[in-house]
């Protein structure tokens, strides 16, 4: 039995050298976040359920060559992105979407667990930071998910984006300045 404790990378090795607990405590672990990750890509939550399954049963066939994974967050998060990309782009040649950019994949929905919310201030201040997040545009939700809520660094942001490291800080410097704009304006309009 494997504990919860048990270190990232500790549990990779494990799960790499076939050892099946490990690998449901990866998907235990890794499940609920993709899917939150997953669903700010896709919208269908049963799409996003199948890329989820694809994309584990993938790792356990292709696990002996995986071992020189680093980052366990960072892969998943990765395999999960370009599946789902993947797919859109199979519909997008399909003719099922006309004009989809892959900058406008990012579907931002700034989701708050209620039970952490205890406070009617709490709550107003959330509502007002889900305004000022989706009024960001598509990328800069991105980076913004990315980097404060994935704990991913610009060089692993640089990689999933397609961008490179200097872009990175670039676009979270103007979306930070940005956010700073929009929560200013949003204060001056609660309290004049």
């Amino acid at each position: 039995m494997i504990s919860t404790k048990t270190d990232d990378g500790l549990l990779w090795q494990l799960f790499c050298d076939g050892d099946e607990s490990a690998f449901e405590e990866i998907m235990s672990q890794y499940y609920r976040p993709l899917f939150r990750y997953g669903s700010r890509i896709w919208p269908d939550e049963n799409v996003v359920r199948d890329c989820l399954q694809e994309v584990f049963a993938d790792l356990w066939v292709r696990r002996s060559g995986l071992k020189g994974v680093q980052s366990v967050n960072f892969y998943l998060i990765k395999a999960v992105r370009n599946h789902l990309l993947f797919e859109k782009r199979k519909l997008r040649s399909n003719a099922f979407l006309d004009e989809w950019r892959e900058g406008d994949a990012f579907i931002s929905e700034f989701t708050i667990e209620t039970e952490l919310i205890r406070e009617e201030e709490a709550r107003f201040r959330s509502a007002k930071l889900e305004s000022i997040l989706n009024a960001l545009p598509a990328r800069q939700r991105e980076v913004i998910h990315l980097k404060f809520f994935e704990d991913l660094s610009p060089d692993q942001i640089a990689e999933m984006m397609g961008l490179n490291r200097q872009s990175v800080y670039n676009l979270l410097h103007e979306t930070l300045r940005k956010l700073r704009g929009l929560w200013i304006f949003i204060l001056v309009l609660i309290f004049n």
